[in-house]
């Protein structure tokens, strides 16, 4: 039976759409619209989750699972039994696998994160902003040199990391922060081109 995602605009849930197309997973998707003026998720989502945040991923039983690690835990476990996408506990690229699913939403990802809030509130250039402008370029040289030695996060062979990597990484490319030449670049060109991730933008183009 389908799950239903419950999806915000212009969000991480992106990362879940394109992992249950990579999945072919049965879901329903469910919409919602950032508030015009705050830009923030509208209260509807609060009804299904306390933080009243996205991706949230309801079950049949009603079951809504938050956190976007957790999720895509539970998709792999329920969606994934023969390990195409998340590397088995004994199979090379595990460790790295593990590491960079997590980075997604730690410390690879809060210094961008933060440029968005500090932009969002009027405190681009402030000292907090200067302050993270070095941890971005740690974050940046370090899946740099990553990339540079792997063709995808987890190594030789897509995986679920890259889906759940992707969307800061996409953001910035957007926003003219990756260089042409560089191996997040060419990751980018890869895993752009895959049918799972142009099915995604097709259901994005509709927020």
């Amino acid at each position: 039976m389908p799950v239903t995602l419950h999806h915000l605009e212009l969000s991480r849930s992106e990362r879940i759409i394109w992992l249950l197309e990579e999945l072919n997973a049965p879901y329903e998707i469910k919409r919602y619209k950032r508030d015009p003026q705050v830009r923030l998720a509208p209260p509807e989502l609060a009804e299904k989750h306390p933080l009243g945040k996205a991706p949230l991923l309801e079950l049949e039983d009603g079951t809504v699972l938050a956190e976007t690690g957790a999720i895509a835990q539970y998709l792999l476990d329920t969606f994934d039994p023969d390990h195409a996408l998340h590397p088995a506990p004994d199979a090379p690229g595990r460790l790295k696998f593990l590491e960079w699913m997590h980075a997604s939403e730690g410390a690879v990802f809060l210094p961008f994160l933060m440029s968005t809030y500090c932009e969002a509130t009027g405190l681009k250039d402030s000292l907090l902003d200067q302050f993270m402008d070095g941890e971005r370029a740690k974050a940046f040289a370090h899946i740099e040199r990553h990339l540079s030695q792997n063709d995808y996060f987890a190594g030789e062979q897509f995986s679920a990391a890259d889906c759940l990597m992707g969307f800061q990484l996409d953001a910035i490319a957007k926003r003219g922060g990756v260089k042409d030449g560089s191996a997040l670049k060419a990751w980018l060109d890869r895993v752009q081109q895959r049918d799972a991730y142009q099915a995604m933008r097709k259901v994005t183009a509709e927020d």
